[in-house]
Formats: structure tokens, sequence, C-alpha cells
């Protein structure tokens, strides 16, 4: 699917769009802004992905026809997995709200709970051997044509919010 991508690319864009951003100068920071607002709107079709492989894996748990015992007492008991995935399923639609589009706190935020098991197998890896991990953590097949789909995605929804006159250097004229 077209969408799994979005979150390694995410991670690099996002990192890179705000490094540019402090280094900019003043005229130009507002196309940057306009890169960082398109990247944090881009999640929403990461959020649809993760909702697609959930249904799939309901259809698939129920295809597999287990009798669960229900007991009487059913807490709802949340672990971190689960606060994530609601997390990123709900909150990149924060980003249609014109203050949080192109957040710079927000979008790190969002950074790093997408990229929470890395961090923190960098934290525990630094922890026991006192030397920075040079892990291969994620290296897709056919990474060419993911980062092409992705530049793709990335022009179509920048074109979109431009013609919707909803990028932030066009929210400010307004």
């Amino acid at each position: 699917m077209i969408f799994e991508f979005i979150d390694i690319a995410y991670s690099f864009s996002i990192l890179i769009f705000i490094i540019i951003s402090l280094l900019v100068e003043k005229t130009r920071k507002r196309y940057v802004q306009n890169f960082i607002a398109v990247s944090n709107v881009l999640l929403i079709c990461y959020s649809w992905y993760l909702l697609f492989q959930f249904y799939k894996l309901i259809q698939f748990t129920s295809s597999l026809n287990f009798k669960v015992e229900k007991s009487s007492e059913s807490k709802l008991m949340l672990d971190w997995f689960e606060i994530r995935f609601l997390l990123l399923v709900f909150l990149p639609y924060l980003f249609l709200f014109k203050k949080l589009m192109a957040n710079k706190m927000f979008s790190i935020v969002m950074f790093v709970i997408i990229q929470w098991n890395f961090i923190q197998s960098c934290y525990s890896s630094i922890n026991k051997s006192h030397t920075l991990p040079f892990i291969i953590y994620y290296l897709p097949y056919n990474i060419s044509f993911k980062i092409l789909n992705y530049i793709s995605l990335f022009t179509a929804v920048y074109a979109l919010l431009w013609m919707l006159k909803k990028l932030p250097s066009q929210q400010e004229k307004s």
C-alpha cells in the first residue's frame, strides 16, 4: 500500500524541514512552514493506513473462530502499544487546525510517537554499551519506488492545500 512508508519518510523529512526552518532567512521561512504543514497533513493518510491494517487484523482473527471466554470483570487496561496506536490514529487530525498545522513542537511530538521503538532501542543500547548504535533499523523493499510515491503524494497534498488556500503562507494574508 502506498501509505506504509509515510511514517519513515515523515520522520526524515520533518527533521530536515525543522532544521532548515531554523537556518533559513525570514523571507524563505514561509515556504518551509508550508512543507512542514504538508508533512503533518500527510500523517492523516498514515492514520488511514493504520486503521485499514487494524481492520484486516480483526478480519483475520475473526476468521480463526476462536472461542473467547468473557469474564464478569471486564476491565479496560491499555498498554503503551494501544495508547500509541490510538495517538497515531487520532492526533494527526489535529493538524487540520491552522494553528497546529505547521507547529514545530507538535511535529516533534508526533515524530517521537512514531519513532518510539527506535528511540527506546537507542536509549537502551547507549545505556548498556555506552556507544552509539549503528543499526540499520528500517530497510524496506523497493525503497526507490516508495520514496517516489511519497514525493508524489507530498506534491499532491501540497497542491490540494494550495488550491483550498489552507497553507500557512496563505492563511497569513487573509
